[in-house]
């Protein structure tokens, strides 16, 4: 696929999440609340001072605040595959000369694009001023955050694709969605600081690619990673992206074995 029409696919998804202005009113307010429960409970543990994890009252609802804003923006249509599975929908695309995964790729960035620039951005701006957040802005720092985010972007939607491949397979797949949701909000860190995890728990999460998603990027925007702990999570993340690029590709390849077209 080449670039005009990938952002030809991206410009629709995004015109199309414009026309939900209730939604996204709604979705705003989510957000906010969502940053003055987690920074007000966070403020409250940290009240008594100490350090754990290496955060401070300060550091801790930096993190909170972006980790929650980076988790906004990354927001995404994860049922599309299902519904279009269902419904038939999806022998359309099979038949675009286009990518699948590249399609798929693009009308998320759309999607993606909307909340970032209407409720991302805006609710990090609006937090920075009223939690007076301290967040180290540096030359380094920002472009392996700015690195970081791209990777994460990538394995949330692979991970999301992935578990939207399962629709070829099963009829029902909000389990497995639920199951996803639950994993994201445990592990992802935009919740739980991965940080703060027992020690005994960390070797499990570091098998999973859940922490790369919005941890990552978040620790290393607001200066919570060293620039060498940093370079070691970027490889980490390199490597996820691989690894679930792969898997895409492979379940896909799968998927398709599996697909019936009658008529036509």
């Amino acid at each position: 696929m080449n670039l005009a029409v990938f952002g030809k696919f991206a410009a629709v998804s995004f015109q199309k999440e414009i026309a939900y202005r209730f939604d996204y009113f709604m979705a705003v307010l989510n957000g906010f609340l969502y940053i003055f429960v987690f920074t007000a409970l966070w403020r409250a543990l940290y009240a008594q001072g100490g350090g754990v994890g290496g955060f401070t009252a300060a550091s801790i609802t930096a993190y909170a605040v972006t980790a929650m804003a980076i988790r906004i923006s990354f927001s995404m249509d994860d049922t599309t595959i299902a519904i279009k599975v269902r419904d038939g929908s999806i022998a359309t695309d099979l038949i675009r000369p286009v990518s699948f995964f590249m399609m798929n790729l693009a009308q998320c960035i759309g999607f993606s694009a909307f909340h970032t620039a209407a409720r991302g951005v805006p609710i990090l701006i609006f937090s920075v001023f009223l939690f007076k957040l301290d967040i180290p802005f540096t030359a380094q720092g920002t472009a392996l955050g700015a690195l970081s985010l791209v990777m994460g972007y990538l394995i949330l939607f692979m991970l999301n694709y992935l578990f939207g491949l399962i629709a070829f397979w099963v009829i029902e797949v909000f389990p497995f969605q639920l199951m996803k949701y639950g994993l994201l909000n445990l592990l992802g860190g935009s919740v739980i600081p991965v940080d703060l995890f027992p020690a005994f728990m960390k070797p499990f999460i570091a098998l999973l690619p859940f922490q790369h998603i919005f941890s990552t990027p978040a620790a290393i925007l607001v200066g919570h990673a060293a620039p060498e702990r940093a370079l070691v999570m970027l490889t980490e993340q390199a490597a996820w992206v691989g690894i679930m690029g792969a898997a895409s590709l492979l379940a896909w390849n799968a998927a398709k074995s599996r697909l019936v077209i009658q008529g036509g």
